[in-house]
């Protein structure tokens, strides 16, 4: 999306050195990833995660997201648009958005996810201090959002259902603009030997809370069902749980360079999400490469794809089960069913792919810029 905004706009990037980021990505790399975008990078003071936890219980300021308006990045705000005369300024997160809208400019609130949804699921299912703090943490985390959504010219909705939630806390102007993927090569048909194991892949962060949780789930009470009638592999691509769940078959890799030769070998691929918020782009990622989806309600929530025209819904361990002893069936047996199932997931996606979604994103700015202009 930042590059090809930069291709119809000139561009400045105003973004943190982020001491917790899970990819240690520094100036020079952002530049080279974003050679047509003005890198401005503001240091983030380094703190104790624990002791910061603690006193961000006395302030009113969400600890995730709060800490981030900071006067050294609302300075660097104001100087980029002084210096640059920006007329649209893209706030993409909460902790950013807290920082404007800045005079002078139009202000766009692009999140992508109700943050409070994911915070408020947790700790209903955490126990102790950590529920305790959770509570705390997302009421605050709301009503950061209520004011960032009120307060910004427009929002950016990335589902139908996160612009509801935008529209009913007051926000003045709601569009969307969804998540997406790159447009890939479509692999060939899923086949599967029969006796070869079901090979399953999970793609994403899974040290998020509520991926690891899904997958932990997943590992520790579908898999051992799931192995009673079917040999099944699991290969876990992306920034590693926290507290990986080991088991026979289940393959931790971390990031990969490429995930085309997983794709390729994978049967089908899992989204076990039961709490979070937006879209996940890893459902649009498979359907893309032509592999079956297999994912709770939530999971796919917000996306143009509905159980099972597009893919395959299961909420229990029940519900898992059973569904994947049929897939492995239908890979077996090169099922005309699964490969129109494919077939519908895969056009159903197809504007979902970042070159369409930014194309829509430029015209939206662009007259958005010219209304501005004709009111002034």
């Amino acid at each position: 999306m930042l590059n090809g905004l930069a291709r119809a706009f000139s561009v400045s990037l105003v973004t943190y050195e982020h001491p917790e980021a899970e990819v240690d990505i520094d100036a020079a790399e952002l530049s080279r990833l974003f050679p047509d975008v003005e890198m401005i990078v503001v240091p983030n003071q380094r703190a104790d995660k624990r002791r910061a936890q603690a006193c961000s219980l006395v302030s009113r300021r969400s600890w995730q997201w709060g800490r981030f308006a900071t006067p050294a990045y609302e300075r660097a705000l104001r100087a980029v648009v002084e210096r640059r005369s920006i007329r649209l300024m893209h706030f993409d997160d909460l902790g950013v958005a807290a920082s404007g809208p800045v005079a002078g400019t139009m202000g766009v609130f692009a999140p992508h996810n109700v943050e409070h949804r994911i915070i408020q699921a947790s700790a209903a299912t955490d126990t102790g201090v950590r529920a305790a703090f959770g509570e705390v943490e997302w009421r605050k985390i709301r009503r950061e959002e209520q004011t960032a959504w009120q307060r910004m010219s427009l929002c950016l909705a990335v589902s139908d259902v996160d612009a509801s939630v935008m529209r009913r806390a007051g926000a003045r102007r709601v569009k969307l603009c969804p998540n997406g993927a790159d447009p890939v090569d479509r692999l060939d048909f899923p086949t599967r030997a029969q006796q070869e194991p079901l090979r399953l892949l999970f793609v994403g962060t899974a040290s998020y809370r509520p991926y690891e949780r899904g997958l932990a789930w997943f590992v520790s009470e579908v898999l051992p069902r799931l192995r009673e009638t079917v040999p099944v592999e699991l290969d876990v691509v992306g920034s590693p749980p926290l507290r990986p769940i080991s088991a026979a078959g289940v393959r931790y890799h971390g990031r990969v360079p490429s995930l085309q030769d997983f794709y390729g070998r994978a049967h089908a691929a899992l989204v076990p999400v039961f709490e979070g918020s937006g879209t996940r782009l890893k459902v649009i990622e498979a359907m893309a490469y032509g592999r079956p989806v297999v994912s709770t309600p939530l999971g796919s929530e917000g996306l143009p794809v509905r159980s099972p025209d597009h893919f395959l819904a299961a909420s229990t361990v029940e519900q898992f089960t059973e569904v994947l002893e049929n897939l492995a069936r239908s890979t077996a047996g090169g099922d005309e069913g699964l490969a129109r199932m494919l077939e519908r997931a895969h056009q159903a996606i197809r504007p979902l792919f970042w070159e369409n979604i930014v194309a829509d994103l430029v015209e939206l700015y662009r007259g958005e810029l010219e209304r501005e202009a004709r009111r002034s």
